[in-house]
């Protein structure tokens, strides 16, 4: 089996929702069930990925490529006969949450135990040089600020101080762990930016935290939508017709696992790493997922990579 690490930035916001909400917001996003961090379920991906390959308008659909297509994506109940589809799509869990800044516009920012499961990601994928997790408490017990930990000449620090002003949080700067959060920098970079440009202006706003202030973000900074439906006859609200709509933010940074196993369909015999080559060799993926496809919502670019 053949693992291989993808990366999503989403480029406007996206919902992927859970059917109907039990608070105050009707239309949630999905969350991971442990966390409580926004995701992108790896069935809504899938699904993008198989339209991919099979539009009539794309590059893959070519008489060379519909063997491997079909072994990737399995045989549809309508086919002759049926076999498992040799790939599995991960679900897209949380890397760094865009929260607005003071100074900077935004920060990206991340924790410690996000940083944890993109390790993790990147242990599957078989890379064992990723910087260590940084070790983050109160800087003062007493009046409760976290520390952050950001990159050299970052955008998001106050000028002429050690303070970072991101949303309803003031955090306190810990210079100590400034070059493990350079390190970590230059990795996500990497993997969620093909431009340097893109690169730089990331590094500029990482910002690392401890992972009780990125869970009070995670819960509370997300976008909240309210829709209405107008009633044709009267031009006025229909009764009823008002409901609120969460989504995650534009610049979120998402990440997770696609395995490809060899091919279950009888007349292809390709390996996973014939299989996984047809999904790598794809350098970006500008793509729309989840709901609200008419109002702008659901679009990102995605990158594989082996």
């Amino acid at each position: 089996m053949k693992n291989m690490l993808y990366s999503i930035r989403a480029l406007s916001s996206v919902h992927c929702g859970v059917g109907q909400g039990t608070n105050d917001i009707d239309l949630p996003t999905a969350r991971h069930a442990v966390s409580g961090h926004p995701l992108i379920p790896g069935s809504s991906l899938k699904g993008v990925l198989k339209d991919e390959f099979t539009n009539e308008n794309g590059k893959y659909y070519k008489a060379q490529y519909i063997d491997k297509v079909r072994a990737l994506f399995g045989g549809n109940p309508s086919d002759k006969e049926s076999f498992a589809s040799a790939v599995s799509v991960g679900d897209a869990n949380l890397v760094a949450l865009p929260a607005r800044s003071n100074y900077g516009t935004f920060a990206y920012l991340t924790s410690t135990y996000t940083l944890q499961m993109f390790k993790e990601l990147c242990l599957r994928r078989g890379n064992k040089n990723c910087p260590a997790i940084p070790n983050f408490g109160l800087d003062d017990p007493a009046n409760g600020h976290y520390k952050v930990a950001v990159c050299e000449g970052s955008a998001v620090v106050k000028p002429n101080s050690d303070e970072v002003f991101l949303e309803e949080l003031d955090l306190k700067v810990d210079k100590s762990l400034q070059g493990l959060c350079d390190q970590w920098a230059d990795v996500l970079a990497k993997e969620f930016f093909e431009d340097e440009e893109g690169r730089t202006l990331f590094k500029k706003r990482f910002a690392i935290v401890d992972d009780n202030a990125l869970n009070f973000l995670a819960e509370t900074s997300l976008p909240v939508d309210a829709h209405i439906a107008i009633d044709d006859n009267t031009g006025c609200v229909k009764d009823g017709a008002l409901w609120y709509e969460e989504t995650m933010p534009p610049e979120t940074l998402l990440a997770g696992m696609i395995s490809v196993d060899r091919s279950f369909m009888p007349d292809c015999k390709d390996l996973a790493d014939d299989l996984a080559l047809l999904i790598s060799e794809q350098k970006s993926l500008y793509c729309q997922i989840g709901g609200k496809a008419t109002t702008g919502k659901g679009f990102v670019v995605m990158h594989v990579a082996e």
